[in-house]
């Protein structure tokens, strides 16, 4: 053996070379606008909140801003851009949510991606009939107990508002605490039921202080688009960032309705709305956290109705992303949903397209699982689906491994020409790594016919009720369920000694 043969062989095994620069896995990605794009954008948004400015119908926020630098006529506001740039400086890039054990479940940072549902639908598809429904509070309680199920949805929501009581944002909270160990996701109508919410969340957790140091609760908050928003809102922003607890301002704008046709010029309105909520809950906490997030809507020029099921909705959500990302913001999409009134060919596409972009562009946390017929009407069947497609969408951005163990060279070489890798060493180590459907089919058609030749949507619901069969695993204590019984009928017995003043009056 020559002087050249013998480098690098050691005691039989050839010496694992070293490589510069090697990435041996790389994920795909999905970018939609470049640096320069993202700096065009935010920069229009700097002149539009520098120029036009917006509508603060809130009279603390109005003094804070005019404090800070800003322009202040009456309620019209226009911002110079330091003040929006140092309270993006102070805004946390990255936050946590965690689960009512107090462990880590949420990280908002670059890159990670997490799918759930949100609330406020409408209706309900039920379970048992398959008919679109008003919603009850036992709705909310099933709900709670499928996303405690599925290992894809990261967090808890109600899916769908309640109609059997008066309150339904209070009602929702106090069915979800005790069916789910997940963050939350949730609303609330107005600040003092935002403030009986937080006792809530806060005697689940232990404390307010337990709570503010690990969160277990992120709320939803809208403005008034375009440009404008309420004294309720602006309330609700100024409470959570004194106590230190994460939000989503969500501002909505419609191509050619309350926003420009253009997606550029969509995300100019949107971006503004958005910031103008940052800069709020900074010059009141600095350093409170803030999640950044837009929708955008398709506005069908013939009928007036909004559309999600098309490819304008899901670009733009991309987009902003792209944008939120550049400004090392956590943010969030409304994405994983359909225009589909029921749970069919249509919704599963438009399901699996937008939760595959979502992914692929990185939105933090991807909001709209289980929604159908454009935010109106929850399925759970759809919630269900949506997890399953986020597990495949994982494999798929998870990429390939290229490395020795992988390239497999020694297992082909002993096999050898017509052999076969069955009994391998190698493909029993590896073959479990291979992803399995949950409720997808992979079985032989006579398998599938002995089973009695149910579709996806047929196994998709016997999911749901197997999940609701297993009832609740992670209950709360009687104590904390106390607690919560009685901030409840607090929060009732004020609202109905205002509604009685007001009458009054």
């Amino acid at each position: 053996m020559s002087s050249r043969e013998t480098k690098g062989v050691r005691k039989g095994k050839t010496m694992s070379s070293i490589k510069t620069n090697c990435v041996s896995k790389q994920s795909v990605k999905y970018q939609v606008l470049n640096r320069e794009q993202c700096e065009e954008i935010v920069n229009a948004t700097y002149r539009v909140l520098e120029r036009t400015g917006c509508i603060i119908h809130n009279k603390v926020a109005l003094q804070l801003m005019k404090e800070a630098g800003c322009f202040v006529e009456g309620e019209r506001v226009r911002i110079p851009s330091f003040v929006l740039k140092k309270a993006i400086s102070t805004t946390p890039s990255r936050l946590t949510l965690y689960d009512r054990m107090g462990n880590p479940a949420v990280y908002l940072e670059a890159n990670k991606s997490y799918f759930g549902p949100g609330p406020t639908n409408t209706f309900i598809i039920d379970i048992e009939t398959g008919k679109r429904r008003r919603v009850t509070k036992a709705d909310v309680v099933n709900t709670a107990m499928v996303c405690e199920a599925l290992p894809n949805t990261a967090w808890t929501s109600a899916l769908a508002m309640v109609s059997d009581y008066d309150f339904p944002d209070l009602h929702e909270v106090h069915a979800m605490l005790p069916h789910t160990t997940k963050p939350i996701l949730t609303w609330a109508s107005n600040v003092d039921n935002l403030k009986d919410i937080v006792d809530m969340c806060a005697a689940a957790a232990g404390g307010i202080d337990k709570l503010t140091e690990k969160p277990l609760v992120m709320f939803i908050i809208c403005p008034n688009d375009p440009l404008v928003h309420s004294d309720d809102a602006v309330s609700q922003i100024l409470y959570l960032a004194e106590k230190r607890l994460p939000f989503q301002y969500v501002s909505g704008v419609t191509f050619g309705g309350s926003g420009p046709i253009t997606i550029a010029g969509a995300n100019v309105v949107g971006l503004a709305d958005t910031l103008v909520g940052l800069i709020i809950s900074q010059l009141k906490n600095p350093g409170a956290p803030f999640i950044a997030a837009k929708a955008t809507d398709n506005l069908n020029m013939r009928t007036l109705a909004i559309s999600h099921s098309k490819p304008e909705f899901v670009l733009a959500q991309a987009a902003t992303a792209d944008i939120f990302r550049y400004l090392d913001l956590p943010f969030a999409a409304n994405l994983g949903e359909s225009d589909s009134p029921v749970f069919d060919q249509q919704a599963a596409f438009d399901i699996t397209m937008q939760l595959y972009t979502g992914a692929l562009s990185g939105a933090n946390l991807n909001n709209f699982v289980g929604f159908l017929e454009t935010c109106n009407t929850g399925s759970l069947e759809a919630m269900v689906f949506g997890n399953e497609a986020v597990s495949y969408i994982r494999r798929m951005v998870e990429g390939i491994e290229v490395s020795a163990e992988t390239l497999a060279e020694e297992v082909i070489h002993n096999v050898g020409p017509g052999g076969t890798f069955l009994a391998e060493e190698h493909t029993f180590k590896h073959f479990k790594e291979s992803w399995q459907p949950s409720v997808l089919m992979s079985q032989p058609r006579e398998e599938w016919e002995a089973a009695g030749k149910k579709d996806l949507g047929d196994r998709l619901n016997a999911k749901v009720k197997e999940i609701i069969a297993q009832g609740t695993q992670n209950p709360l204590s009687d104590k904390v369920m106390e607690q919560l019984d009685e901030i409840l009928a607090r929060a009732e017995a004020r609202i109905s000694h205002a509604g009685h003043h007001s009458t009054e009056r």
